[in-house]
Parts: structure tokens; sequence; C-alpha cells
């Protein structure tokens, strides 16, 4: 058990350091992406009850009374107190998953956020037939919202267009594998100093192109074979890029280098000194599922893993979508494939990035 423990002590100490250059990009708000995936089902949930939400219950002779809730009822109440981002800011960025972007307009045209909801405040019979009617209209309206052909060509859009790129990005993946028995995979998060957390989106979009054309020279990229990138935002990161490199296995190691040096390029060249990486490589032996690093494509657990970080790279998209000017997601083009006689060729050109 020891030496597991040192070895854990010294990859802490890894990922740790503080160098110039390297920011803490890392995960996107996990958190966040639950409490988005719980209240699309719960707005599911809803939407198949039926019968009314509340009822009143006189608690005593002088009429006072409660609201007494039933299974929809127990829904809103549940829907009403999940924090959910509502401001101006945010609904700027970015767009909702359809069920959450209805129930959640629904909520707070009804005023229901600032309602204090409880079924143990009692009050007058008529103030509670009151909040009762209130209410249980609500629901009646996000049942109603949900039949409609609006909603229903909303949902069908946004759900393709989430389905599309889970299986564009996976199936990419796969063809590299086609073309080459190993890939070394890099994760690396491309962003920006506190002092420009501002830049904009036009600017991020400007940086990310530059990198991509500058790479036709450069020969840290000669081995490069294709990629994925992802624009996201944060409201202390801004916008920022979480980058997967791939790279011909059978020409270069070292992904925990590499992606240092390809970082360390974006921090300095490319950004002008502006931009900040964090090289997710380094801690690599730290994820449950590992997909980066050197895979083999015989090896199914690694390439599991792999899948696993192309779709984490997407699944922001199944419940909220950052409003971008152009693409916010691209890959490279796909390879050519093997000569007749297995010979590898020579990697992808990179113009094929998406815009």
């Amino acid at each position: 058990m020891r030496g597991g423990d040192e070895r854990h002590t010294a990859l802490v100490s890894k990922i740790d350091m503080h160098v110039k250059g390297i920011g803490r990009v890392g995960a996107l708000d996990a958190g966040l992406i639950c409490t988005l995936k719980s209240v699309s089902l719960l707005v599911r949930k809803l939407i198949s009850t039926e019968g009314e939400a509340f009822k009143v219950c006189v608690v005593d002779e002088f009429e006072n009374a409660c609201l007494e809730s039933n299974a929809p009822g127990n829904i809103l109440l549940k829907l009403v107190k999940t924090h959910i981002p509502n401001d101006s800011r945010f609904n700027a960025l970015y767009k909702f998953e359809p069920y959450i972007e209805m129930a959640v307009n629904h909520i707070t045209e009804s005023g229901l956020y600032q309602i204090p909801l409880s079924r143990r405040i009692e009050m007058p019979v008529s103030d509670a037939r009151s909040l009762m009617a209130h209410l249980n209209e609500c629901v009646d309206k996000i049942r109603q919202e949900v039949k409609s052909e609006k909603f229903l060509s909303t949902l069908n859009s946004y759900q393709r267009s989430s389905n599309k790129n889970y299986k564009e990005l996976t199936g990419y993946v796969d063809t590299l594998f086609g073309r080459y028995s190993r890939l070394l995979v890099l994760r690396v998060d491309l962003s920006y100093s506190k002092e420009n957390s501002k830049t904009t989106q036009a600017v991020a979009k400007r940086d990310r192109e530059r990198l991509f054309g500058n790479a036709r020279s450069n020969k840290l990229f000669d081995d490069m074979v294709g990629y994925i990138w992802k624009l996201e935002h944060g409201p202390e990161k801004g916008f920022h890029y979480h980058m997967m490199f791939f790279f011909d296995g059978s020409k270069v190691r070292e992904d925990i280098t590499l992606a240092k040096r390809i970082g360390e390029y974006w921090a300095g060249i490319v950004t002008k000194g502006r931009g900040l990486y964090f090289n997710c490589n380094v801690g690599k032996l730290a994820y449950k599922s590992c997909g980066i690093g050197m895979v083999d494509h015989t090896d199914a657990q690694l390439r599991k893993g792999l899948r696993n970080a192309v779709v984490y790279l997407s699944k922001t998209d199944l419940y909220m979508k950052l409003q971008t000017e152009g693409r916010g997601m691209g890959k490279g083009l796909c390879p050519s494939p093997k000569g007749p006689r297995g010979r590898p060729r020579a990697a992808i050109s990179i113009k094929g990035c998406m815009a």
C-alpha cells in the first residue's frame, strides 16, 4: 500500500505544479450538468403525470388551510427549489435543452421562484384556493406545451444536433484507428489569463485558427493525424477550448512532454502571452477511465476510456448549448485509407479544421 500512496503523492505533486503559462482550466462544471440532467428528467416525469398537482386542505375551525401536493405537485416543488442559472448574462451565452427551457420559462412567468412555497404554510382558505389554482395552471401549461408542434419541432432539432455531434466525433476516432494501429492522445485545455478572461468569442476563434494555421509549418505538429476541439465558456475563465490531439503512435511518444509543448506554443506564440493551458495528460493516472496517452487499437479498455473522453467533450450539449458565432465544435479531416500493402501514409492535412 505504501508504494501506491507514494505514487499518488507524486502524482498530486505533479498536478499541483504551478509554472508560468499553466492554467487551471480542467473540467466542465460537472455539478451544473448533473443539476440540468436532474431537471430534465423531472420535467419529463411531470408531463407523464395526470390529475391536479395540488389540493386545499382545511386545517381548523377558523378556516385556515394549507396546500396538499399530489405526485405532480411534488415534482413541481422540486423544480422550483432547484437552482438553475437564470440571469441575462448566462442566458445570452447558453441555451437550455427544450424541456428545461420550457419549464423554467413557465415557472418564471408564473412567479413561482419568488413565492415561498411550502406544504406547511397555513393561510386563509380563499388564499389557498387561489394559490392552488395558480400552481395547477402552471403544471397544465407545461403539459400542454410539450404536445405543441412548435415544441416538438424544437426538441427534434435540438436532439438531432446533439446526436449528430456525438456520432461524428466517435466515428471520427474509430476512423483514425482504422488507419493507425496506435494513437498518442493528448488532452490540452487552452484558455486565457485572468487579465484576459474577457477575451471575445471572435478573438478566441481567431486564435484557434492561428494555432492550426501555423501548425502547417511547425514541426511540432508533423506527426499529428487528427484533432477535436470544443469551445466553452465559464464565468471566471471566459471563453476557452477543450482540445484533443491525435498523433501517430508509431512515430511519437512522451505524451506529457508533447502536450506541454503545445500548451506553451499556445500561451507564448499563438496568443502572445495572453493564454494559459492545462495539460490533462499529466494527471492521466488519476482518471477512473483513462483514454489518453498511448492507445493501441486492440486495447478495448483504453479505447473505451477514449470514447468516454470524447463523449465528455460533447455531453454539455445534451442539456445546454453555448450560443456560438459559427461552429462551437470541430475536428480534422478523416485520414486517407492505407495503401494496398498496408504501408502508412502521411499524416492528414490540417487544412480540414472546421471553422
